[in-house]
């Protein structure tokens, strides 16, 4: 007769092993919303830790707020000054940050003492792991309103462009090269994109966030 493999208990694993398995299974199985690509970068990684902690909260699952927590501590935000047209109100950015997933995934791990103690570990070693930079711009946007930004991007440099809403709108992103040519549309019904593409030569593509709702909202606009 065959026996089942033993299973090691959550606290036999480092954090960043545990982490890297709780990654691995829940987004995979979203069809929806923005999907890394092989070689991710800062935006997807910052857009991938705002899915699974979506999902965290939903499952009430404190282990995979606690990884989206320790993606998105890997991930700083420089705020840029760059003005789309028309130019919006500048505002604050609405997603949640690491400190707050940390707070989150203790506040759901409870009574959970191997859960507790391994988020106190990952919380501690968070401040040591490699940090990856985005350029963020954080507007709002009224009801069918577009945003348009000229932005540069470099020859053979892998580009992201990441747009997460703050939840109460449909927000479209489109990129578009200077001959109007479309590198990616998003239509999707939510307020979250993301697109990458890889430039053949210095450029300035437009990037335009776009209002498909009746209600008024903020977003922030990510590059790498």
């Amino acid at each position: 007769m065959r026996l089942p493999s033993p299973t090691l208990p959550a606290a036999a694993l480092p954090a960043a092993a545990l982490c890297a398995a709780l990654l691995a299974t829940p987004l995979a199985a979203q069809d929806s919303g923005p999907q890394p690509p092989r070689d991710a970068g800062a935006v997807s990684q910052l857009l991938a830790a705002q899915a699974l902690f979506d999902l965290g909260l939903s499952r009430k699952d404190p282990l995979a707020t606690l990884a989206a927590a320790r993606l998105m501590a890997g991930v700083a935000a420089t705020d840029t000054d760059r003005q789309p047209d028309p130019p919006g109100d500048a505002v604050p950015p609405t997603y949640p940050m690491a400190d707050f997933m940390f707070t989150a995934a203790r506040a759901l791990a409870q009574e959970d003492d191997l859960a507790t103690d391994l988020i106190a570990r990952t919380e501690a070693e968070a401040p040591r792991t490699p940090t990856l930079t985005v350029m963020r711009s954080s507007r709002g946007i009224g009801a069918g309103e577009s945003h348009a930004y000229a932005l540069p991007f470099f020859s053979a440099a892998p580009a992201e462009v990441g747009l997460l809403g703050d939840g109460k709108a449909n927000l479209d992103l489109t990129i578009t090269t200077a001959e109007e040519t479309p590198l990616c549309l998003d239509t999707g019904p939510s307020d979250r994109a993301l697109c990458t593409f890889t430039p053949a030569e210095n450029a300035t593509f437009t990037v335009t966030v776009t209002n498909r709702s009746e209600t008024a909202a903020t977003y922030s606009l990510l590059t790498n």
